[in-house]
């Protein structure tokens, strides 16, 4: 596995050193791998629906790891209900997202994450049956992630390809080591259990035409 991943690795960074002597105007080749820890939560009752997701991951020669969340929360209402004929429905709830720097820490084995970060967070109370918005943005929001695997490591790869006759030709391929986790993301102080995974993925892309 050690071996495997070295000769991978060797090959990434070939590619990708390789890409702008090699690469012509119509021709773009790009690689690179990252870790990832990510979490999200689901759930449903009789008033509606909250889902959302808290993701962290550190690009290879990136300056900082990077984080992102988005909530919703809400349900999906008939606008009209005292008329039959009419079966408009609007989403009535609140939505939440934000990005930004973070801090990243993978343990061994991706048997562990936890993932900081204080971002803005743009969101809104919503009622489309009504046709309101109301901002409810908010800056310097602190976001947290902890991560505890639970599974095995799991390894997946794939590809994907597109093709015009003689006009353009692309095709990308990836591969991601990881396990399934479970633990908490907080944001703005209030704790969500979420379920997850924790690894690295690796890419590399070529189009031309």
């Amino acid at each position: 596995m050690r071996r495997f991943a070295i000769v991978v690795m060797a090959g990434i960074m070939a590619l990708a050193l390789a890409a702008p002597v090699s690469a012509g105007a119509n021709v773009s080749n790009s690689s690179g791998s990252a870790l990832t820890a990510q979490g999200s939560w689901y759930t449903e009752g009789t008033d509606g629906y909250t889902f959302g997701y808290v993701a962290a991951w550190s690009q290879q020669g990136s300056s900082s790891p990077f984080l992102e969340l988005y909530t919703e929360t809400g349900n999906w209402v008939d606008c009209t209900p005292g008329d039959p004929t009419d079966e408009f429905y609007g989403f009535v709830g609140s939505y939440q997202y934000g990005y930004g720097d973070a801090t990243l820490a993978i343990g061994k084995n991706y048997g562990s994450a936890s993932a900081t970060a204080t971002v803005d967070v743009y969101g809104a109370d919503v009622d489309q049956c009504a046709d309101t918005w109301t901002d409810t943005s908010k800056s310097g929001v602190q976001v947290s992630l902890a991560l505890t695997a639970t599974g095995p490591k799991v390894m997946e790869r794939g590809t994907w390809s597109f093709q015009i006759p003689s006009q353009f030709n692309g095709h990308s391929s990836y591969s991601s080591t990881y396990r399934m986790a479970s633990g908490t993301a907080t944001i703005d102080g209030a704790p969500m259990s979420v379920d997850g995974g924790i690894g690295k993925v690796t890419w590399r892309d070529h189009y031309n035409g």
